[in-house]
């Protein structure tokens, strides 16, 4: 890795940078604790279901929703063991078509006339870029 000399010498150089990020990131963190801490504190005061979404109205007109959610999923091996005794309509399963990136990636570099059909129909959306900082002793 080469370093190069900034000539705008007002702009911090990268390991400043670096450090107001990690700085930031600590505070961040620091932030978030405390909020997840608050939280803990409000629930035992505030309208709750099971499963679902209720709302609380404080005196002062702050309107406070706590949404509750259950992950299910099935284990696969017990599903198995069970599934001849559900008739296959009642099943609560549905298929989800995914894109296998790497399969698209293969298509990409190795059939090039089949990924341009197929790239007609995929979306693509750029996501936010990671930034992670480590001090190297």
């Amino acid at each position: 890795m080469t370093n190069l000399n900034l000539v705008n010498h007002n702009e911090p150089d990268l390991d400043q940078l670096a450090e107001i990020w990690l700085m930031q990131k600590a505070c961040e963190e620091a932030a978030r604790k405390k909020r997840l801490e608050v939280e803990q504190r409000m629930l035992p005061l505030l309208e709750q279901k099971v499963e679902g979404q209720a709302t609380t109205t404080t005196r002062h007109n702050k309107k406070i929703v706590v949404k509750k959610q259950i992950k299910r999923s099935f284990d696969g091996k017990a599903l198995n063991e069970v599934r001849d005794e559900i008739p296959a309509d009642m099943l609560p399963l549905k298929i989800s078509e995914v894109l296998d990136t790497k399969r698209l990636r293969y298509l990409q570099n190795n059939e090039p006339e089949t990924y341009k059909t197929l790239s007609r129909c995929i979306v693509s959306e750029p996501q936010k870029p990671n930034i992670t900082i480590e001090t190297i002793l």
